[in-house]
């Protein structure tokens, strides 16, 4: 039976959940660095001043977000805080409406309590929720379409605002679509109409995707496709299987993941059909994640929330039983999230990532290069983000995975889809194009004669270089500019 609506205090959940996003939001100030913000970043921005995403500018995810950037920035500017504010804001979003089911289904403040926190206070989500990347966005429509597809009606209307959902979702992040099939296959059990209705949301919801697409189908292909293939650095059947095992044995055994995993498999074998359709989309979901090559820990992140609506029935049972046993996985929880964030050690790969990537350091070299550049001056840089941040025009198809991916591919290949070789790098110094070059040292290492030739150090921000153009301004030669500043 129901606890009693005494045990359930709306006021003390909605504080519980507003904290959280506090939490969330000044790790979101103060987090170091992801690699990946700096081309959300720059197709943000380019999106926001009229350029196409992939006609224009090579571009490795669906649509979605650089459409959502460019809408916030152009009412609140370009920053770095602004842009993650897209992850923090549908996180807590997300936590409210987990809270708001948990509250429903358990009548237990306590109860109600926990599954908004395993969602924010996961390692994970703190890492990779809390910066600027696809999964909070993802994660807040497509929890929003297994919710709409399990009501205990689904309503023809209801069926179509999930496809809704599930499509936007889809339009964020591309491997959501195996979850998606899930969805579409569990509207049927709803009858024809309803299954109808969620294609016809979907449909609705992809026309601009569609739109996007057909304006460049090939770059649309490759930049969702064909580039992550490419990308792959792991070679061999054995290294692969072994690089995934180790990380689907980090899905599962890490705690706070074995913790989630068995509740939500308990749930899911006293719960009903909301409890299974989550748990299938997690699935699906890691199937996918598990086919790509390499696969990665910070992929977890979007089972989570799955995991803990088919963990409700067992969240009942848990604050039921005895008080030792909920503040046992509490502390288990709370103290690997601890470890998580306890400080790297010196010389460890973590220690060196940080000294790249901290914030301090990215906000002195952005100050550097404004005060050492005019707005039209044009910046070429390993990072696409410090152009960006600093509001200077930089080098479309020079960046962090460009790199990865130029010299695999024949030079026709590379101009067609915006991708620049070390030898266009190299024409492009040599042409004097850029005002500044930003590099860490270890990076370029092999065209370091060629900037040595017309550019001067003027800058070491700990492993990041900054060069100035010494003499006349840019020869004719090299890569198209990007003539727009921040």
């Amino acid at each position: 039976m129901p606890s009693p609506a005494p045990r359930l205090r709306p006021n003390v959940l909605f504080f519980a959940v507003a904290t959280l996003v506090l939490i969330h939001w000044n790790f979101a100030r103060e987090h170091t660095i992801n690699a990946d913000e700096g081309f959300y970043l720059a197709s943000g921005r380019d999106v926001a001043q009229g350029l196409r995403l992939y006609a224009d500018f090579f571009y490795p995810q669906m649509p979605y977000l650089p459409y959502a950037e460019a809408g916030v920035f152009r009412v609140a500017g370009v920053s770095l805080s602004v842009a993650r504010m897209l992850s923090v804001v549908p996180t807590g979003l997300l936590a409210g409406l987990l809270a708001i089911i948990a509250a429903k289904r358990t009548h237990d403040t306590a109860a109600a309590v926990f599954v908004p926190s395993a969602y924010m206070l996961h390692a994970l989500s703190v890492n990779y929720l809390t910066v600027l990347k696809t999964y909070g966005l993802a994660n807040l429509f497509f929890v929003s379409a297994v919710l709409l597809v399990t009501s205990k009606q689904l309503s023809v209307r209801g069926a179509a605002a999930a496809g809704v959902c599930a499509a936007i979702a889809v339009g964020v992040r591309l491997p959501m679509v195996a979850a998606a099939l899930v969805l579409f296959v569990w509207s049927l059990r709803a009858g024809v109409r309803p299954a109808i209705a969620f294609v016809a949301g979907a449909f609705v919801a992809s026309i601009p995707v569609l739109v996007i697409a057909a304006q460049d189908p090939q770059a649309f292909w490759f930049g969702n496709v064909t580039f992550h293939e490419l990308r792959r650095e792991i070679v061999g059947i054995s290294p692969i299987l072994t690089q995934k095992a180790g990380i689907l044995t980090k899905w599962v055994f890490l705690p706070q993941n074995l913790l989630l995993w068995c509740l939500a498999i308990v749930g899911w074998w006293r719960g009903g059909g909301r409890e299974t359709c989550a748990l299938l989309c997690a699935a699906a979901l890691g199937v996918v994640y598990l086919y790509a090559t390499p696969t990665y820990l910070e992929y977890m992140v979007q089972l989570i929330p799955l995991l803990l609506i088919a963990a409700l029935p067992a969240t009942v049972l848990l604050f039921q039983g005895r008080r030792l046993v909920p503040l046992a996985v509490c502390a288990v929880y709370g103290m690997s999230l601890l470890m998580a964030l306890r400080p790297a050690s010196a010389n460890s790969k973590r220690a060196l990532k940080n000294e790249l990537w901290n914030l301090p350091t990215v906000e002195r070299i952005v100050s550097h290069l404004q005060g050492h550049s005019d707005p039209g001056d044009h910046i070429l840089s390993w990072w696409e983000g410090y152009p960006v941040l600093a509001g200077r025009p930089g080098f479309r198809a020079v960046g962090f995975w460009h790199s990865n991916i130029g010299k695999k591919l024949p030079e026709d290949l590379r101009k067609r889809y915006h991708v620049a070789s070390a030898f266009d790098v190299r024409q492009l110094i040599e042409s004097r194009q850029p005002r500044l070059i930003v590099c860490p040292e270890e990076v370029w290492a092999e065209l370091r004669p060629s900037i040595d030739a017309g550019y001067s150090r003027e800058g070491v921000f700990g492993r990041v270089e900054v060069f100035a153009r010494r003499g006349p301004g840019p020869a004719a030669g090299g890569l198209e500019r990007d003539s727009r500043g921040g």
